[in-house]
């Protein structure tokens, strides 16, 4: 067989391999729609399976910078005391990796501790107090409004919030069947799945301590494994994304805890300097909410501003300044300085995945999405550029930018030209005719 009957047939058999992959992902995605209850029961099965494994390794991803931390500061002690070296760094990072579980259940114990029962004091004192504060606000308004609105405001205030709840709950009861049966269920179905993720977290805990005592070996394992099965040259392109794609991760996540953390304490610092009510509450949730890029802050801002309002209302709109200047902060000078460009796509990719993962996972894949859009932005790019370069065109994506065609004579990229640069040329080449004449 000569070289081009050979390159012929190869191209052939590439071919017939993607044209039958491309009509295995079609029936698939075929089968998923069609069958669309099916698989969102089956994949909520192989979910909560799964799940102490993904507690697992959602722990170890948070212990990791602890581990190596506590792994740099006893590497040294451990070579004097054990001669042998690997026994040594075994025995460091078993020890180090315990460390590490410990600070990080700490932690939790204490966010806990700290603010779960002023959260639950505040939550209990805001619903027995509900109806003063509202009527204080409408007091406040027509203060503000110089009895203008009077009328109006004192008949919202005579109607007894009470009385609204006993309108609501009559009017939701017409529509929902309470039977005692479906409550007892779903009583038991709740119990049932806390119990589940308290197991899944217990679980979890031991998972995430055997992943960093093995996570070089695991790395290992599946390096070889991908070596194995594709060739030389797509290894490295596979080991390379795989290496990108921890690196956007382990940026965004552990950066945007980081941030959130010190936007809450920022809040909280704030509320006490300008004595706003309930500093804890507040500040647990602009913390909590600013983990969701883009939209977190907004999110954030409605409740805290509204708690604040229903109790003080000057100061809560004096907060609500307050949160958008933070925000601006965090946004231009805190959060740039922390995260960087961990995810290396523009603000359009980030609200896309933002709206796309609350769709699918809620508020998991709020969060989630983005650095998986970013891993995908990625491939994107390293795929067009391989693309142009087997056609021998520029892989500058700048380039392409005023880009009007290609020359098939020289296969170069010629540039789009503006109506004021050809009116120029054409009065030019006028001139070199009437001169010629």
């Amino acid at each position: 067989m000569s070289g081009d009957n050979y390159e012929q047939d190869k191209y052939r058999r590439k071919r017939l391999i993607g044209n039958v992959i491309a009509a295995c992902v079609v029936v698939a995605f075929y089968f998923m729609l069609r069958n669309s209850r099916s698989v969102a029961a089956a994949w909520d099965h192989v979910s909560t399976v799964f799940q102490p494994i993904f507690i697992g390794f959602v722990m170890a991803f948070l212990m990791n910078p602890f581990m190596v931390f506590f792994e740099k500061r006893f590497e040294k002690i451990f070579n004097k005391i054990i001669k042998t070296k690997a026994t040594a760094q075994k025995a460091n990072r078993t020890l180090s990796t315990v460390l590490s579980l410990i600070v990080l259940c700490g932690i939790a114990v204490f966010i806990i501790r700290a603010i779960v029962p002023n959260l639950i004091s505040t939550i209990i004192y805001l619903a027995n107090n509900i109806e003063d504060q509202i009527a204080a606000v409408l007091d406040w308004c027509n203060q503000i409004t110089k009895g203008n609105y009077k009328d109006v405001l004192m008949k919202a205030k005579d109607n007894n919030i009470g009385d609204i709840v006993d309108q609501g709950l009559k009017l939701l009861n017409q529509y929902v069947d309470w039977d005692k049966s479906f409550m007892v269920s779903t009583i038991t179905s709740s119990v049932i799945s806390v119990g589940r993720f308290v197991v899944g977290i217990i679980i979890g805990m031991f998972v995430s301590v055997y992943v960093l005592i093995s996570k070089e070996t695991f790395k290992a394992q599946a390096k070889k494994l991908i070596c194995g099965i594709f060739a030389p040259k797509y290894s490295n392109i596979i080991l390379e994304i795989s290496r990108k794609s921890a690196e956007i991760f382990y940026g965004f996540i552990i950066g945007k805890i980081l941030d959130s953390v010190i936007i809450g304490f920022i809040c909280y610092f704030g509320c006490l300097i300008m004595d706003m009510p309930y500093p804890v509450l507040v500040s647990t949730i602009v913390g909590v909410t600013n983990f969701v890029p883009v939209f977190g802050p907004y999110i954030g801002a409605v409740p805290t501003v509204a708690i604040i309002f229903l109790t003080e209302p000057m100061k809560g709109i004096y907060f609500l300044i307050f949160v958008l200047v933070l925000q601006q902060i965090d946004g231009n000078l805190i959060g740039p300085k922390i995260l960087g460009d961990s995810t290396g796509v523009s603000s359009f990719w980030v609200v896309f995945a933002v709206v796309t993962g609350a769709g699918f996972y809620g508020v998991w894949g709020m969060v989630v999405a983005v650095p998986i859009v970013a891993v995908i932005y990625y491939i994107g790019g390293r795929f067009a550029s391989y693309l142009v370069a087997r056609r021998q065109l520029s892989t500058n994506t700048e380039d392409y930018l005023l880009l009007d065609h290609i020359d098939l004579e020289t296969n170069e990229l010629i540039e789009h030209e503006s109506e004021k640069t050809k009116s120029k040329k054409k009065s030019l080449f006028s001139r070199l005719i009437k001169k010629n004449k």
